[in-house]
């Protein structure tokens, strides 16, 4: 059964102001454009140790601050990655033994420009990585940031949600027979339960946990899952359009193995590189289970503080079944669960009415 939680391109140096270090343990930094000073919310940044590695993240706040804590001394940078925009790096600084360096980042819009989708964009590739400065490399940078952001979002604090989720059973050809619906206060970080890259590429994405007679989980992938590098290595990817406006980057297995893998879709708008849609397919289930009908989808869209909401999410699962004549397995008809975001509120708990009728308007026009 599925479950749900409820509740690169070019890379440019960032003027740095390293001030008194404290006495905390995190990098607190504050992210400002260059030259006005205004405070860039909704960035993603990371924190990068001298081997390359990503040991912290954060999404900035609406005053542009952020929190990156190091797990041990030695050289860092600051990476910045914003929507639609160029990879900035701040200058390697040292952290010391109980040293906190607060960091003011101002940094200059540097937009990308997409480059035209040729005949050679459209071939299938399966060698990709966020730091190609091709088309589809820059297609995948932006969805990565913006589902990092997204997930990130929910952790600064940026705004808080009403959500209305729902049960839904459904018959094999996908009429409802049965509906539950719950109104909660909040909403998880993201809403489609996932695992550990490593175990999903061990175990699949269909799992039946050992000692229980509750039935297979269906997991979904979030960020950390489409981007790892077991992900951008065993899949393939090409590049579409999707109407004026719209890219879509498809991917699916280089190879089908015995686990249950994923393939889909990102839908990207072509003009400002804004993820718009995560749409997958779960591949490699039962033969009874029929093609194209199990998986899931979330809808994502950006607030006015630069905060990215998965604004609608669904997933559906075969429920089996037992042919009474032949004992042969077959479909019952399906489980689906999903929601979707009712009102946005301010740090306080108060509905912003402003941003709640931008979200929904934004819902209609897409």
């Amino acid at each position: 059964m599925p479950r749900l939680l409820t509740p690169v391109a070019m890379s440019l140096i960032a003027t740095v102001t390293i001030l008194p270090p404290l006495a905390a343990q995190t990098v607190q930094g504050r992210l400002l454009a260059r030259p006005s000073d205004e405070p860039v919310a909704g960035a993603l940044v990371t924190l990068v140790d001298s081997a390359g590695s990503e040991v912290a993240r954060a999404a900035t706040t609406p005053s542009g601050g952020f929190a990156l804590e190091a797990p041990r001394v030695g050289r860092y940078q600051v990476v910045v990655r914003q929507i639609g925009q160029q990879i900035w790096h701040s200058a390697p600084f040292a952290l010391a033994v109980g040293a906190d360096y607060p960091l003011i980042l101002r940094v200059e819009s540097r937009p990308y420009v997409l480059p035209p989708i040729t005949v050679a964009a459209r071939r299938s590739r399966c060698d990709v990585s966020l730091d190609d400065d091709d088309l589809l490399g820059r297609l995948l940078d932006a969805a990565s940031t913006a589902l990092g952001i997204a997930e990130e979002s929910a952790d600064a604090g940026i705004y808080g949600f009403s959500t209305d989720t729902y049960l839904k059973r459904l018959s094999v050809d996908l009429a409802v027979v049965e509906s539950t619906g719950t109104d909660l206060p909040g909403m998880a970080r993201w809403p489609i339960e996932s695992a550990d890259p490593d175990s999903l590429r061990t175990w699949g994405f269909v799992r039946t946990p050992p000692g229980t007679d509750a039935g297979p989980v269906y997991y979904g992938p979030d960020a950390r899952v489409l981007f790892s590098d077991w992900f951008l290595d065993s899949h393939c990817f090409e590049v579409e359009s999707a109407g004026e406006n719209l890219v879509e980057v498809r991917f699916e297995p280089e190879r089908r193995g015995k686990r249950v893998d994923l393939e889909g879709r990102l839908v990207i708008d072509r003009e400002s590189l804004e993820l718009r849609t995560l749409a997958f397919e779960y591949v490699g289930l039962p033969r009874w289970v029929p093609r194209d009908k199990a998986g899931g989808e979330v809808e994502l869209r950006r607030l006015g503080a630069g905060a990215w909401v998965p604004t609608t999410w669904h997933l559906r699962a075969p429920v089996p079944g037992r042919s009474t004549r032949t004992s042969r397995i077959t479909m019952r008809g399906w489980v689906e669960t999903g929601g979707r975001v009712t009102a946005v509120r301010k740090a306080k708990g108060e509905v912003d009415a402003l941003l709640t009728e931008e979200l929904i308007r934004r819902e209609r026009r897409y």
